[in-house]
């Protein structure tokens, strides 16, 4: 009897502290004026020293990515604590970096100082194919910088969400895009 009580203490217990652990994390969503709420917990990789990564999610389809390092927040390059993926029908739309305060956040580390990046697919059928292919590999294939097919395109926006006036359309692989759209990267 006293090893089922133990067993279903023991069960009580890890259950509670996983409730708990969400509910920490969730102060940190909650910063968020631009994540939509109510959010719940997708992922969760931090290890027993509090070091590791979470996203949420919503409603509206976005994921919400920060990474803590002792149970603290923990800034990327150009003290980017934050991002915030849109999706639209399963393609990513947008990346927002946030501050530790939830505001947008220039990176001069980034090719043009961007706060925001918008995707722009201008040939769905042929990136289907290529996304196909990078599937099918599982992400792992040595693929040819197909940028110049201009297949999809990128717009960037600064820290007050102004956009970007570059001399020319910028465009990025197909095989960047899906790994952006997984959410492969960090800051």
């Amino acid at each position: 009897m006293k090893s089922v009580f133990t067993l279903f203490l023991g069960l009580f217990l890890y259950a509670s502290s996983f409730a708990q652990s969400a509910e920490n994390y969730q102060v940190y969503a909650n910063r968020i004026k631009q994540f939509s709420k109510p959010a719940r917990l997708v992922r969760k990789d931090v290890n027993a020293q509090g070091n590791g990564s979470i996203e949420f999610t919503n409603a509206k389809k976005q994921i919400l990515r920060f990474r803590l390092q002792n149970n603290k927040l923990q800034l990327g390059s150009c003290r980017i604590a934050f991002e915030i993926y849109y999706y639209e029908n399963n393609y990513l739309r947008r990346i927002e970096s946030l501050d530790s305060s939830g505001n947008l956040i220039g990176c001069n580390l980034k090719l043009n100082g961007e706060a925001v990046t918008e995707f722009s697919i201008e040939k769905p059928a042929l990136y289907l194919q290529k996304k196909k292919m990078i599937d099918d590999a599982e992400g792992n294939i040595d693929m040819k910088d197909d940028s110049d097919e201009k297949i999809i395109r990128v717009q960037y926006f600064d820290a007050y969400n102004n956009p970007i006036i570059l001399q020319k359309p910028v465009y990025i692989s197909s095989k960047t895009y899906w790994q952006d759209n997984i959410r492969m990267a960090w800051p």
